[in-house]
């Protein structure tokens, strides 16, 4: 999962960087400016299921982090490693500062969304229009199949241009999979999904859930969520022992797992599912699209293992804690067998038997 995180100039974006990674990023080479950094995401139903099998090794789900400059510079002429990491992340995490003083006098979130979006909206903009042109000269001698085809890429793309001239994010305008499919490979910024993280300021971290939830009313639409958190604080507590972070967490009257919320948040918005394997060389979480099936999954464990599909057992992880082994699971028929065509569930411990 590759996030780039990217907001307005003094908006935190770096701090709530620093925060995510414990301080553990790195600059990439030649930017001068890009930080990049791995994060595995806690999930306590993976630790869970880990000691019950007595594994030898955990792989919690990763999260690849590249802090990018501001989006202005970007939106004017991306180039190098940055441009490619924000044309390639699957989704944005979007720093707003939500804490005085602010860089432009005044704290208004809507204000400095809507100039984000404006930005992403006037890349697209260009993108589209030259394609355009590009088709209109194309069907002047292409053949009769090559001018049916271009035919329906122009109707999309000025379908697509009416929105942007609009100023409608394409992650809300665009809701016909087919179309985002068609759209996947022009590199349209407004089209990737966007978490929304308000950066509050320390003095107002015992009103976090509450400005999380404001948040959500105001700017949740198709393709965004909204969270809240204080990044400074966060980046801060990243540097301590667990007992240290813990106690000062309480002292500041901060909620627990800040960070630990964006991050999930983060792997809700790209739609995903988390399954389990649980053995005791390797206990490993995964993700699939939302709709995937055990042959997907099987898939995803391994290629082979796919080729291979015979059958998949498959029980939700509170379930195998509860019953603690497959076996004694299977006398409460609690462990099913499924085919090729089951649909993952969040949650589901799988078990692929194949044929080598």
């Amino acid at each position: 999962m590759d996030f780039a995180i990217v907001g307005l100039p003094q908006s935190g974006k770096t701090t709530l960087f620093h925060a995510l990674t414990a301080g553990h990023g790195s600059a990439a080479a030649g930017t001068g400016q890009e930080l990049l950094g791995a994060v595995k995401i806690p999930d306590d139903r993976l630790d869970q299921l880990a000691v019950l099998v007595k594994a030898k090794k955990i792989t919690p789900l990763e999260m690849r982090l590249h802090d990018l400059p501001p989006i202005f510079s970007i939106a004017k002429g991306p180039s190098g490693t940055a441009a490619e990491a924000l044309g390639k992340a699957e989704a944005l995490i979007l720093v707003v500062q939500a804490f005085e003083p602010h860089a432009s006098g005044s704290v208004d979130t809507a204000r400095d969304i809507t100039a984000f979006d404006s930005e992403l909206m006037f890349s697209d903009l260009a993108i589209v229009e030259r394609r355009l042109d590009k088709i209109e000269t194309s069907m002047r001698s292409g053949k009769m199949q090559e001018r049916e085809s271009a035919e329906r890429e122009k109707a999309l793309l000025e379908r697509v241009k009416g929105y942007l001239e609009a100023d409608t994010p394409l992650r809300t305008a665009i809701t016909d999979p087919a179309d985002e499919a068609a759209l996947s490979n022009y590199g349209l910024l407004s089209l990737k999904p966007m978490l929304i993280v308000l950066n509050i300021g320390e003095d107002a971290v015992a009103e976090q859930e509450k400005t999380a939830t404001e948040g959500r009313l105001k700017h949740d639409a198709r393709g965004t969520r909204t969270t809240a958190v204080c990044a400074k604080l966060e980046a801060e507590l990243a540097e301590l022992p667990a007992d240290e972070a813990d106690e000062f967490r309480r002292e500041m009257g901060a909620p627990e797992g800040g960070t630990h919320r964006v991050l999930e948040q983060a792997r809700e918005l790209l739609g995903l599912v988390t399954f389990f394997t649980a053995g005791e060389q390797d206990t490993h979480a995964w993700t699939v699209p939302e709709g995937a099936t055990a042959l997907i999954a099987a898939g995803r464990i391994h290629s082979d293992i796919a080729r291979g599909f015979i059958r998949a057992e498959v029980i939700t992880w509170d379930k195998l804690l509860e019953h603690k082994t497959h076996a004694e699971a299977r006398k409460h028929a609690a462990l099913r067998q499924e085919g090729k065509a089951y649909i993952v569930q969040e949650g589901d411990v799988i078990n692929v038997l194949f044929n080598v």
